[in-house]
């Protein structure tokens, strides 16, 4: 496929060659920074779920706080 593009690029003149060269870059560099893209969302996801189980535990701990206040002020 990619040679019959060439073929019909070449017989169409220098821009068409230019055009399809830095087609085929932009499509190569677009792939490589949506693989980028994925990576740094996996690492962002995973760094919220670190923070989701610290809110948790800082929740855990207030609940603990309140309720022994609330059993030291009934004594």
């Amino acid at each position: 496929m990619w040679q019959e593009v060439v073929n019909l690029a070449i017989s169409n003149g220098l821009f068409a060659v230019l055009f399809l060269g830095l087609l085929i870059y932009f499509l190569r560099d677009s792939s490589k920074r949506e693989k980028k893209y994925q990576e740094t969302i996996l690492k962002l996801g995973n760094a919220l779920e670190i923070v989701q189980g610290v809110k948790q535990d800082v929740e855990d701990i207030k609940e603990m706080l309140h309720s022994s206040s609330n059993i030291r002020l009934k004594e």
